[in-house]
């Protein structure tokens, strides 16, 4: 089997149009990340540390079920992708279909888990002054139908990836991004209370969002119609990728909303406030290394449906480096200048916001090597044989992170316990791909990151270098 590139394969229009996408959500993510990073400031300023505290440890108690919605949405633009790669047009509309039921059904279960056992944990074990309760309450229900929401959008940007049409995603993601700003700049003009109209604004930029993505799947993909499917095994398979690789999520998820109702619990809502300015910068890092991902994961994914190892070995190896020396880059002169560039940015710091944000960048960097990893397993639908060991070291952090705060060990060692859970479930993840993929080679692996061969050169040059000299050349 000749597993290298060729002509026929259409190498060269696969690569410009990962360039394509590279380009059009680094964009997009510049601009997300200097307006987000504004909104924080105005959010905070508008809110207070108490109720910015507060707003964060209720959304910790919603967004723990934001596991379940980018599982989905993993699940989904894998069998889009492979669909696509094998050319098989028709089954399109039954996964749309299939995962529109599926939808459907999972928002009725989360709507009546949130609405008992979530009520119950807040009203219970959360750490809320009293008289803000009342108003607590309604910021919990707004953030639920925000949630609820942004789950049943998930067709419909599934489809937008799989189609690698990331400028509908970038047009889209950034209107939503301005809305959320709107209603920043709106709590710090208003006399009625900040915190419940905060809550409001965002629940109705999801309305928003939901709409747009809905309107544009239906409009450009023919499959984006509802038709009743009775494949039996479109569903069992949807829910099988799904459910392990729902348990990595609740592992995923776990060590930042799980760690944020630790800290509100053992050190109450002021610590909360400065532990989600840093998380402001994971969030911001989670943008950059998501827009370098998602331009390469349909690409990957249809590599491996077509066979074609050799390139998708190719793209392993550039998205690791890429990753890794941009994180790098923007991460080491952050951490140096942190309690700078904190005061410029907030104005009023603490010590404990500037100890959590440098840290925060570790993680996120250590994290981040997670992707090009996943992306082949995933699409080589070991999800049970990757997911079970990588995640149940992940659940470890919680457990971890809970008896060093009970032997009395200060709120940063949550981030000391995210960092070294992290290195450990990298190494089995590692160990995972070796087992399971049989093109992988660890010690290319190892060597990469040191080296970039002629073939990685051709094609860097190929996917970034060349689209923009012909860019220039025609201008």
């Amino acid at each position: 089997m000749n597993n290298s590139p060729t002509p026929s394969q259409g190498i060269s229009g696969k690569s410009r149009r990962i360039a394509s996408n590279t380009l059009v959500l680094f964009v997009r993510m510049f601009l997300l990340t200097l307006i987000n990073l504004y909104a924080v400031r105005l959010v905070l300023n508008g809110l207070g540390e108490e109720d910015y505290g507060i707003f964060n440890t209720v959304a910790g108690v919603i967004t723990t079920g934001i596991c379940v919605s980018s599982v989905l949405e993993l699940s989904m633009q894998r069998f889009y992708s492979v669909a696509m790669g094998e050319h098989d047009t028709q089954r399109l509309q039954s996964i749309f279909s299939a995962s529109i039921v599926i939808i459907l059904v999972l928002v009725a279960l989360i709507v009546l888990l949130l609405e008992t056992v979530g009520l119950w944990f807040l009203n219970t074990h959360i750490v809320i002054p009293a008289a803000r309760m009342a108003t607590t309450q309604w910021v919990y229900q707004f953030a639920t139908a925000a949630f609820v929401l942004s789950i049943l959008q998930i067709p419909f940007t599934s489809a937008i990836f799989a189609h690698e049409e990331m400028g509908l995603y970038a047009l889209v993601s950034t209107i939503d991004c301005l809305l959320k700003l709107s209603v920043a700049i709106l709590i710090n003009h208003i006399t009625e209370d900040h915190l419940m109209v905060y809550s409001a604004g965002l629940m109705l930029t999801a309305l928003i969002t939901c709409l747009s993505y809905s309107l544009v799947g239906r409009h450009r993909y023919q499959e984006c119609r509802m038709k009743l499917t009775k494949d039996k095994q479109l569903y069992k398979g949807l829910l099988f990728f799904s459910g392990w690789a729902l348990y990595g999520s609740v592992a995923s998820v776990g060590l930042i909303q799980g760690s944020t109702i630790l800290l509100n619990v053992f050190f109450g809502p002021v610590i909360v406030a400065a532990f989600a300015v840093s998380l402001q910068i994971n969030n911001a890092f989670g943008t950059l290394c998501n827009s370098m991902v998602m331009a390469f994961r349909p690409a990957m994914i249809k590599a491996y449906a077509e066979k074609n190892f050799g390139y998708l070995n190719k793209l392993f190896a550039v998205a690791n480096k890429f990753l890794l020396y941009l994180l790098l880059t923007i991460g080491i002169p952050l951490i140096i200048g942190m309690e700078y560039i904190l005061c410029w940015w907030l104005k009023d710091v603490n010590a404990d916001m500037v100890l959590f944000a440098r840290f925060i960048i570790v993680y996120i960097i250590c994290f981040s090597l997670h992707n090009p990893i996943t992306i082949i397993m995933q699409a080589a639908g070991k999800v049970k044989e990757y997911h079970f060991p990588v995640e149940s070291i992940t659940l470890l952090c919680l457990p971890t992170t809970w008896g060093l705060f009970m032997l009395g060990f200060p709120p940063y060692y949550v981030c000391i316990s995210m960092i070294s859970i992290c290195l450990l479930a990298h190494i089995v993840r590692i160990w995972c791909l070796r087992s399971h993929y049989q093109y992988f080679s660890l010690a290319a692996y190892l060597t990469s990151f040191f080296s970039v061969s002629r073939e990685e050169r051709m094609l860097l040059s190929d996917v970034f270098i060349t689209p923009i000299k012909q860019k220039i050349w025609n201008r």
